[in-house]
């Protein structure tokens, strides 16, 4: 016995059989192509938002003061209370 999906929703199941025609496919191809094309889709869009992210993050780390270079942010902060005297 192969994997099965039952799908009780009426109108996906309509429109699977209604794409499966216009295209001449089987009903398990097309959703499988949907779904395919979904996950294509949903990972181009995650990489553009991670290469959008860390471009950002280069850009504003162009603006830190040298000293900041290289260390995190709980480093740094150590430091502002270091030199203001709150200890650590």
């Amino acid at each position: 016995m192969g994997v099965q999906l039952n799908i009780k929703d009426e109108r996906t199941v309509r429109l699977a059989r209604e794409l499966a025609d216009a295209t001449g496919r089987s009903v398990t191809e097309t959703i499988r192509e949907a779904l395919e094309r979904e996950h294509r889709e949903l990972t181009a869009l995650r990489e553009e938002r991670l290469r959008r992210m860390k471009a950002a993050v280069e850009e504003f780390q162009q603006y830190l003061p040298p000293e900041w270079k290289g260390k995190t942010s709980t480093q740094i902060l150590r430091e502002f209370r270091e030199e203001d005297g709150s200890g650590t």
